[in-house]
Parts: C-alpha cells; sequence; structure tokens
C-alpha cells in the first residue's frame, strides 16, 4: 500500500514539474493520443469576517471568524475534439458564519466534517457543435447569472446569497444538480441557450440545522417530477461566451473589450411540494423534528429571471467600467403560510432560498494606474432587495442588503486577488440571527454589519 502511494505521489510530482503543456487554460495539461489532454487547475479562497454580533454570553458582542471558504481541484479532460469529462472537488474550513445574514452556527472544529473534500461537479462533455454542446451529470442548474458566474472571479467578495435552487442547503443542490443541459450559440456567437432537465426536488429531506444541532425531516414530494430550465442571452457587443463555454464571470477586468448583454430565464417543476403540512410533535418532543402532511394539496415550483450586464472603458486608459444587475422571483403560491413543517419552510417553500422576490445591482471600476506593475485597484459597491417568504422565523420579511468594497488584483488578472468589503443588512420586521428555533436568545436585530476580507489564487 505504501509502495502504490509513493508511486502515485512521484506521477503527480512528474505531471506537475515536468509534462506541462501551455494551452492558455488556467493550469498544466498533459498530452495523451492524438487531440487526447488533462486539465488541472488548483483554487483557494480564505475569508476572514468581522460583525457587530456573535460573540459573548449574550451574543451581541463583536465577532472574528477566519476559514477557508473553498479550496478546489478541478480535473478537465477530453478524449478528443468532441468528448470529455470533468469533475471538481471543493474542501474548507469550519465556516460558523452563514451567509444570508443567518447569524453564526455552531463549530465544527473538533468534528470530523471539518475540512473535509467532496465532489461538487461532475458530468460529461460533449462539444458536438457551435449550436449544441452537451453537458451530462452533476452540474450547475443554468437559471441565474449569479448562479452562473465563476465563483472565484465574482465582482464583490461573493456571490448573492438569494439567487439558488430551494431544494437543498448545500451546493451540490442549490447550485448543482443532477441533469441534463444542452447549449449552444447562434449568430456569431451573440445569441446563446441553455436547456435543461434537471432531477429537481427529490423525495424527502433532512435539513440539519447548526444553529440548534439538530436534523429535520421535511415532507415527501407530492409526485417525482422533473424541473425544466430555459435560459437565453443576446450580447449587443463583443460575445460574452463563446460556443464551449458554461458560464459567466462577475467582472472581465476588461479582457473581452465592451459587453452589453442581456438575459432571462424561467424554470417549472409541477407538484413540487404540499401545501399543508406541520411538524408530527410538539415543539421539544421528538416529533417536532418530523414533518406530516395534512391533506394532498400540492404547489408547483416557478421560477424567473432577467439580468443584464455590461463593461465598457471609460476614458479609454486603461479603466473599465462594470454593471451588472438581476431579478428574480421564485413562486410556491404561497405555501408558506399553511406549511408549517421546520425543514419545508428552511429548504422549500421557504428560507432564503425558498419563495422569494427581490433583484440586485453592482457596479465596479477599474483604475487606470497600475500599482508595483500589472497590478490594479478596482472599487465596487452592490445593492440587494430581497422580499422573502420566510426568514429566520419571520413571516413576510424584507431584507436590503448593501456593500462597499476594494478589489486589488496583484498581476491585472483574476489569478491572484484580495478584496476588502462592508456589509449593510436592514431588516423590514425584527429578526433573532441564528437561534430562532430554541428561542434561548432574547436578542432581536434591526440591522447588522460585517467587514470581510477574502484573498483568492487560481493556478
Amino acid at each position: 500500500m505504501i509502495k502504490k502511494w509513493l508511486w502515485m505521489a512521484l506521477l503527480c510530482g512528474f505531471v506537475f514539474l515536468f509534462v506541462v503543456v501551455e494551452r492558455g487554460y488556467c493550469g498544466p495539461s498533459i498530452d495523451f493520443g492524438d487531440n487526447g489532454y488533462l486539465q488541472i487547475d488548483v483554487k483557494f479562497q480564505g475569508i476572514g469576517v468581522y460583525t457587530d454580533y456573535g460573540s459573548g454570553r449574550s451574543g451581541n458582542a463583536d465577532r472574528w471568524d477566519l476559514y477557508l471558504r473553498r479550496a478546489r481541484l478541478t480535473f478537465t479532460g477530453f478524449i478528443n475534439d468532441t468528448w470529455g469529462v470533468k469533475f471538481q472537488t471543493c474542501g474548507g474550513t469550519s465556516d460558523t458564519y452563514q451567509s444570508g445574514s443567518l447569524g453564526y452556527s455552531l463549530s465544527d472544529a473538533n468534528s470530523k466534517s471539518n475540512s473535509q473534500i467532496r465532489l461538487v461537479d461532475g458530468y460529461l462533455i460533449g462539444l458536438l457543435s457551435d449550436t449544441f454542446n452537451l453537458k451530462v451529470g452533476e452540474t450547475k442548474i443554468p437559471l441565474t447569472r449569479a448562479n452562473l458566474d465563476e465563483c472565484f472571479s465574482p465582482l464583490s467578495s461573493e456571490r448573492s446569497s438569494f439567487v439558488y435552487s430551494p431544494f437543498g442547503i448545500d451546493a451540490t443542490k442549490n447550485s448543482r444538480d443532477m441533469g441534463i443541459v444542452a447549449s449552444g450559440n447562434f449568430f456569431e456567437n451573440h445569441f446563446k441557450y441553455w436547456a435543461a432537465i434537471m432531477e429537481g426536488r427529490e423525495g424527502e429531506s433532512k435539513f440539519y440545522n447548526k444553529f440548534v444541532d439538530q436534523s429535520f425531516r421535511s415532507s415527501p414530494e407530492p409526485e417525482s417530477n422533473f424541473e425544466y430550465v430555459l435560459r437565453l442571452h443576446y450580447s449587443f457587443l463583443n460575445p460574452e461566451n463563446s460556443p464551449t463555454a458554461m458560464g459567466y464571470k462577475g467582472t472581465y477586468l476588461g479582457k473581452k473589450g465592451s459587453v452589453f448583454t442581456i438575459g432571462a430565464a424561467g424554470a417549472i417543476e409541477p407538484k413540487a411540494a404540499f401545501r399543508n403540512t406541520a411538524p408530527a410533535g410538539a415543539q421539544g418532543t421528538p416529533g417536532f423534528l418530523d414533518s406530516i402532511v395534512i391533506n394532498g394539496d400540492s404547489v408547483d415550483y416557478y421560477a424567473y429571471t432577467a439580468d443584464a450586464f455590461l463593461e465598457v472603458p471609460v476614458v479609454g486608459g486603461g479603466d473599465w467600467l462594470t454593471a451588472t444587475a438581476m431579478y428574480l422571483k421564485v413562486d410556491f403560491d404561497d405555501a408558506y403560510k399553511t406549511a408549517r413543517s421546520v425543514a419545508d419552510l428552511n429548504t422549500i417553500v421557504g428560507g432564503i432560498m425558498g419563495q422569494r422576490e427581490g433583484w440586485y445591482a453592482k457596479v465596479g471600476y477599474i483604475l487606470p494606474q497600475r500599482i508595483m506593475g500589472k497590478g490594479s485597484f478596482q472599487p465596487f459597491a452592490r445593492y440587494e432587495d430581497w422580499n422573502l417568504a420566510s426568514f429566520s422565523g419571520v413571516n413576510n420579511q424584507n431584507v436590503k442588503e448593501y456593500g462597499v468594497g476594494l478589489n486589488y488584483y496583484v498581476l491585472g488578472t483574476d489569478k491572484v486577488r484580495f478584496t476588502v468589503e462592508y456589509q449593510h443588512d436592514d431588516f423590514d420586521k425584527r429578526t433573532k440571527l441564528g437561534d430562532f428555533l430554541s428561542q434561548k436568545n432574547n436578542l432581536y436585530y434591526n440591522d447588522t454589519n460585517a467587514v470581510t476580507l477574502m484573498f483568492m489564487i487560481v493556478l
């Protein structure tokens, strides 16, 4: 066994040190066969977060959290110009700061679950023509532009927390799903489409609430149906996507020239949730963790989104303006009003990924001056406004979020990046953060403040 791992380590070292072939990709690439190759990418993102709550006996003292947000190995291999495969692993250390202004949860620092490496993408690729390409397997849901943005190239320190699928709390379900995605380009790559058949809601699921260290079982799906997604965009200036490109970037730093793209998408899954559910027992009893269906009434899942992206030079001396905006509506026909089970309200019809309607706008500006060689600064600002059916135990909540910050691109590209961002959240209704089930914490918040420090490196 030791010899086996030794030989594997030597092989990996040989690959990285001696058989690197320049292809214009991010990481090293190995040729094999007539047209085959294997490309390897390594990506890291580290985070430091300061908030004005989260520590102390009552949870209202300032707090710092440091963690590795993403550590990824990506393998992309092709046996010829048409057929290939991609899989991507992702790991990270304990992340107790919950996105979407939900507060701090329990730490996994002393648990084996800390720093786990898992598969987040794995799919077959078929590049059949400019107008028809395939991905089959675990891949991104092509609904919102924000979800299709490369997570190592957002304009701000992170993508919006309110733009994902309602059928899970993990990236392998709310950002990605098992399915078939077809895509293609027309009109010299100015028009692009994505058409997907995804697994969607699957049976019962568990909602693990890290705030109270309990797992809640959802109600089952009324029927086993697929989720159907269609997305279209048109680029009026330079094309934003090549025929083989599967997504976007939050900022191109002017590398694509002038870009103006508008997009729209929709998704549907029939009979995706029950309308009338409840906990099986009273709060505080074991039955409270499970869901029961009171009657057989069901609701469909619909989602609609529209977006725009602009990147143009302002003066023409190396400065670039980036502006983007997105609208999203997710509809479960107000099932949150009668679906009272905890898991349903937090992962399906409610929560930051359930029924909601809102929008965001972001703007950034690459300054023309260069810092220490090729380095560049990009100040940015963003604003988000979301009406949520159920948020942190409060129905019909409105959350307004804005942030301002600065990106520093050390090499003038997104390969090495440092970011600082200040974020403020306003709640229309006073809200408990993190402890909305056990009710041990009697502190309510009208707003919160956070400062995020972030680094990214892509090899």
